[in-house]
């Protein structure tokens, strides 16, 4: 029977992890998992338990909270050439879960408790980002930079918990929208210019609470899609936002996309970045897959 150190965010969910968290963790002494938990208590913290729990030899370091809370624990339990130290796990119990889209992993936690035990390890890529200061992080689902990135920034700048602050800041990057001269270069190709309203490289097809960004994304083949947003005005921007739901924003001659090793991102004036969904420092930045990088009970 594998141990599990077990990493919750009784944040996640407006509150609702740490409600629930009693239940769950009576689910998982009934199906005879051995297991030590700990709370996290701030941003980052999920990462220093998991890289911690690592350390100790713990087989299976399992999140408990939403997409942000996954992410944290991977940073944890990868090391700095892109291998897995040991197995992560998931509950996820936040509002998006694009994890569960991208990953198979199961949206009921009762199942997904169940997989804890009886599930099978899979090895998947991750992705990468990676700034001129030193700073990396790995992503699950995707990492972009531009006006996602701006809602990202300004949710948290608002503060607060929930939908409500994350519609007020899309609300408000569209009013401030406007697309940036950028410069992008993958795969070493000749760097080409262009006003930017974002670029995504998506290790997943989904991302931001189902929006279906990347279709064709498959997070074992190897690469990440790179989906690039040209010169939308605030208008044309408002009018497009709600088709990527379906993914038929790539219907928009000003939307392209392509299978990347990597894509370095720059340009005169700074863009606001986020690796899933966390928003992270300004460009230059550069995103790259790490293949079979991350090994998951699922």
């Amino acid at each position: 029977m594998t141990r599990a150190f077990i990493v919750v965010n009784p944040a996640a969910g407006g509150g609702r992890t740490g409600r629930m968290w009693r239940r769950l963790a009576h689910e998982l002494s009934r199906l005879g998992l051995p297991f030590e938990l700990a709370e996290t208590r701030c941003r980052g913290h999920a990462t220093e338990l998991a890289r911690q729990a690592a350390s100790a030899g713990w087989p299976l370091v399992v999140a408990v909270g939403g997409d942000g809370t996954l992410n944290e624990v991977v940073n944890g339990v990868t090391d700095t050439r892109g291998a897995p130290l040991a197995t992560a796990g998931a509950i996820l119990t936040g509002r998006g879960r694009d994890a569960c889209r991208n990953l198979g992993l199961a949206a009921d936690w009762r199942l997904a408790a169940r997989r804890l035990v009886g599930g099978v390890d899979a090895l998947l890529d991750l992705g990468v980002a990676e700034w001129p200061a030193g700073e990396r992080r790995y992503f699950v689902n995707a990492a972009g930079a531009g006006f996602d990135a701006a809602v990202a920034r300004r949710a948290v700048s608002r503060g607060g918990t929930g939908t409500l602050p994350y519609l007020r800041a899309v609300v408000e990057s569209l009013a401030a929208h406007r697309a940036i001269p950028a410069t992008l270069q993958a795969d070493g190709a000749a760097e080409a210019s262009a006003r930017l309203t974002a670029a995504v490289a998506a290790n997943g097809a989904y991302y931001g609470g189902g929006m279906r960004i990347a279709p064709s994304a498959d997070p074992a083949d190897g690469v990440l899609d790179l989906v690039v947003l040209g010169d939308l005005g605030r208008a044309e921007l408002l009018r497009w936002l709600p088709t990527v739901y379906r993914g038929r924003h790539l219907a928009n001659p000003k939307v392209s996309t392509r299978r990347v090793l990597r894509v370095s991102i720059g340009g005169a004036s700074p863009l606001p970045t986020h690796v899933d969904g966390e928003a992270a420092a300004d460009t230059p930045v550069t995103f790259r897959v790490c293949p079979r990088a991350l090994r998951l009970r699922r």
